[in-house]
Formats: C-alpha cells, structure tokens, sequence
C-alpha cells in the first residue's frame, strides 16, 4: 500500500470522498473510477496516494481507531468507559457519514476482505473496553457477575444501535442527550449494589 506514514491533507480528502460515497452509495460502488470522478482527479491521481480500494478501506479504519483512541488519557475504569463512548458519538457527530458506514455492517455483507478488517477492529475495541471493564470491576464501580463477552455486547450494542438510529434518521434527535439517557441508565443496571449496602 503507497501510502505516507503521516496522512496528507488530499489523503484525508480522498477518504472523505470515499466514506460519503459508501454512506450514498454502499461498499459495491466504492471504486477507483467511481471515487476518482467525485473527487474529479484522473485514475492515477488516486493510485498516487491508494494501491486498491482495499487500501482505501484500511485507511478508513485506521483513521476512525486512532481518533477513538486519542482519548485514552489516564482514564481508568468506567470513567475510561464512558469517555470512549462519548468520543464514538462525537466522531460521528463531526463526521456523520461514519453513523450510516461504521456502524452499518450490512453494507460491508458480501466482502469477506472488508468484513475482515472490520472484525479485526472490533476485536481490537472489545480488547480494550475489556480492559476497563475489569478495572471498574476491580474498583467496585460495576458488578462482577457478567461474563466478559455479555458485558461487551450489553455496553456496546446500545450504543452501536442507538448511533446506526440517529444515521438512518438523518440526524433527526439529540444524540448527546440520548447518549446521557443511555450512559446513565447503564451505570445504574451494572452499578455493584454489593458493595453499596456494605
């Protein structure tokens, strides 16, 4: 894949172009003669920065890892937990093509080297959130009685619905006050009521 270790500001124009036109269009139409017309640049402009639309993919999601991660800080536990899934919703908030895109698998259905890439990024999110969630465990700040996978999935999957909602609605509720509802209503179903009656 040729491309720069640092991306350039015409990368991150192409990626743009590239995560619109999937959100429009669906990941059959992501090609190099669709993309390089909507970005009005010849084949070879395109293959300049991307080998494939596969590198084109990579990208995409490399880029969507690193904004998430960026607010790791020195946050631990549920506080770690909660500002990861505010960070997804503002992601998507400054970006909402992402809502429509990374958050819809379906439209990746069919791509097996796509599908691939995406498994491989959620393996990499659930590694990390299960490692807050054993610290907020440890801490006493959520129950231990859910196994790992279960706790993954009861955290994340609303979040993940609940985003996918406000994509396919065009925007059509407050994301931010819904994610408090979601947030506050999470902390009070996994709270450790053991250790608050003690």
């Amino acid at each position: 894949m040729r491309m720069k270790k640092n991306q350039s500001k015409r990368q991150n124009e192409i990626l743009d172009a590239a995560l619109h036109l999937i959100a429009e269009k669906g990941i059959r139409n992501l090609t190099i003669r669709h993309l390089s017309q909507a970005m009005h640049i010849t084949d070879a402009g395109l293959y300049y920065y991307f080998q494939d639309k596969l590198a084109i993919i990579q990208a995409l999601v490399s880029r969507f890892e690193g904004e998430a991660d960026a607010v790791k800080g020195n946050l631990y536990g549920w506080a770690a937990v909660e500002a990861a899934l505010i960070h997804r919703t503002e992601l998507v908030l400054a970006t909402p093509d992402l809502a429509r895109v990374v958050f819809a698998e379906e439209l990746f259905q069919g791509d097996p080297e796509v599908e691939q890439i995406l498994f491989g990024m959620m393996q990499r999110h659930r590694k990390m959130m299960l490692r807050h969630f054993r610290e907020a465990e440890d801490a006493g700040e959520i129950r231990s009685d859910i196994p790992d996978d279960t706790l993954f999935r009861l955290v994340l999957g609303p979040l993940r619905l609940l985003i996918k909602q406000w994509g396919m609605s065009h925007g059509a509720f407050d994301l931010r006050r819904e994610r408090e509802k979601l947030l506050k209503s999470m902390k009070l179903l996994l709270a450790n009521h053991k250790q608050g009656a003690e």
